[in-house]
């Protein structure tokens, strides 16, 4: 899986807005992940052996997010040199 995968979690109902969360890697035996509650990112962290349930954790799409980012940064560094 990579960065910016987005999961829908079916653990959490269909009112919960943590049903869906975005992957942002690996930590120890935790998955790190960006969650939106009460219209804020958070982050959240689920055990890595829960995770890769895939019953549980489904992978629903993939955000652009951290590609614009990346090249937002990449501009400024080629306009430095």
């Amino acid at each position: 899986m990579k960065k910016g995968t987005i999961i829908r979690n079916h653990w959490a109902g269909e009112n919960n807005p943590t049903r869906f969360c975005i992957y942002l890697g690996t930590s120890g035996r935790y998955v790190n992940v960006l969650e939106l509650a009460n219209g804020k990112l958070q982050r959240g962290q689920y055990y890595k052996s829960t995770f890769k349930d895939s019953e549980k954790f489904e992978i629903v799409g993939y955000t652009q997010g951290f590609d614009v980012l990346k090249n937002d940064l990449n501009s400024f560094l080629e306009e430095s040199e």
